[in-house]
This record gives structure tokens, C-alpha cells and sequence, in this order.
């Protein structure tokens, strides 16, 4: 598992478990924990940034992660131009925008996968079609990325993402200076702002709010600090943008947010 931002030609299903931490698809930044389920579609950029304190709460033990990458191609072009292959061809397409399984399409899906790891090669293949069948109902997913966003990643591009993620990552509960990150990819702050909109459709501004108040939802999960230390220690200047900010993302202050999280506590581990 890549804890930077990186990108391949192959579409990937990504089952994530006894680990917790942030996940970046695209513009996507969400929190993740046991039995995460992804598809994310080809040249599309996504990292996992482990938090290993979490993980070892979850399962006391190494995280697991069972991927499974494929051309869309993989059947050869002819398969995708028949008929029956267009609803197929349309959950590729959707799959560039990053799709998250509800705990539905988990339960179908993870024991399928977790069989491929017990077949031959064309057991997989077929157990793969089984798969894509089922995701071919809409209801078993929710999309990730906005449908405006479409990534052409360049070998420069990823490398300066790469170093704009592993610095927020680093410095997140810092005073982050927009001057301060563009130096880190070489540009004057204009240049940097015009192209980190240009590769990610939002502001770099809008990304670090979300990668703060993400990395809150997770303090609150462990439920360790109070609301006005976590807003502090994520990074905000003052507790009124900190409660601002968290209701504009998640839509509950953190004070409803952590009620919530602890009364669905124990189940939150499960598919």
C-alpha cells in the first residue's frame, strides 16, 4: 500500500483491512478504516496514508490489503465493443471518479474477492466478471470525485503532487503558508495556485481544510482529546472556524459528530 500520491494504467480494486488512516482519490480526501472497499479507474491519482496507531487498535496485528489490478482491456478490446459489455465499459468510465462499496456491495463483494486468492487463473478471471456484474448496479456504491474532474497526470505533474501531499501531511497542524508550499514545487505562489486548481478542480486551501477536518474526524473517533484540543491540534487558528469548517464538510458540528461516531461504536468496525 502507497502512502503517496501515484497513479497506473490499470484499473484497481482495493480491499483494506485491520488499518485505518486518510484516503486521497483524485480531489477525494476521506477517511478510511477496516473493510474499506475501493474501485478507482485507470491514470486516476490515489494514496493511503496509514495511521498505524489506528490500525493497531483495529486488529492488533499487520494490516491486510488484497488488490486486484486489471487493464480494461483485459478481455481484449473486441469483448468491450459487444453489447453486452456496455454497462461494463460505463462502470470503467465511472471508476475514474473513484467508487467507495456501501456495506452492501461489501458484503457481496470482499468474499469474492478473498476466493480469488484460491482458484486458478481463469477462476479469477471469472470470478472477476462476477464481480464487475455486481457493481454494475449503481446502489452498491457511492462516487467520490465530482463528475467535472478528469486527471491528465504527467510524470512532473505526479512528482509535485507527490511532494504537495507528503509536505500536508507533515505539516498539516502547522500555519501552512501558500508561499511555503509552492517554494516546495519550485513556483511563485500565483503559479502554484493556478496549477494546483488546474490538476485538482478546488483551491490548495479547500484541500488542506478537508485534510484537516478529516484527520479531526479520526481524533474524535479515538475520542482521546476534547473538540476545542482537536481543533487545535488539526491545525485551526480558532475553535469558531474549526466548528465552521467541520459542519460545512461533514454536516454535523463535532460535538454531534462524536456522539454519533460513539453510539455506532460497536459496530463501526464491521461489514
Amino acid at each position: 500500500m502507497s502512502n503517496s500520491c501515484h497513479y497506473h494504467p490499470e484499473i484497481e480494486l482495493v480491499l483494506l483491512r485491520r488499518c485505518a488512516g486518510t484516503r486521497i482519490i483524485g480531489t477525494s480526501v476521506e477517511n478510511f478504516t477496516h473493510n474499506d472497499v475501493v474501485l478507482i479507474g485507470k491514470n486516476v491519482p490515489h494514496a493511503f496514508l496509514l495511521d498505524e496507531k489506528c490500525s493497531q487498535e483495529i486488529g492488533g496485528n499487520q494490516p491486510q490489503v488484497l488488490v486486484i489490478q486489471f487493464y480494461e482491456t483485459f478481455l481484449g478490446k473486441e469483448f468491450l465493443e459487444l453489447p453486452e459489455f456496455k454497462e461494463i465499459m460505463h462502470l470503467f468510465i465511472m471508476a475514474r471518479q473513484g467508487l467507495c462499496l456501501t456495506n452492501e456491495g461489501k458484503k457481496k463483494i470482499i468474499p469474492l474477492m478473498e476466493k480469488m486468492l484460491h482458484v486458478s487463473s481463469l477462476g479469477r478471471i471469472l470470478l472477476l466478471l462476477e464481480i464487475l456484474k455486481i457493481m454494475i448496479n449503481k446502489k452498491i456504491y457511492r462516487i467520490l470525485v465530482s463528475v467535472g474532474f478528469v486527471y491528465q497526470v504527467k510524470t512532473e505533474d505526479e512528482r509535485r503532487i507527490n511532494k504537495i501531499v507528503d509536505f500536508t501531511s507533515k505539516n498539516f497542524d502547522h500555519n501552512i503558508r501558500i508561499d511555503d508550499v509552492a517554494g516546495i514545487v519550485n513556483l511563485t505562489r500565483e503559479s502554484f495556485c493556478r496549477y494546483f486548481k488546474a490538476q485538482t478542480h478546488k483551491t490548495y486551501l479547500e484541500f488542506l481544510i478537508e485534510y484537516r477536518i478529516n484527520k479531526a474526524c479520526r481524533m474524535i473517533i479515538e475520542n482521546q482529546k476534547s473538540i476545542k484540543e482537536i481543533g487545535y491540534s488539526c491545525g485551526f487558528d480558532s475553535l469558531s472556524n474549526f466548528h465552521y469548517q467541520f459542519k460545512k464538510i461533514i454536516k454535523q458540528s463535532p460535538l454531534e459528530y462524536k456522539y454519533f461516531t460513539l453510539r455506532h461504536s460497536g459496530v463501526r468496525y464491521e461489514v
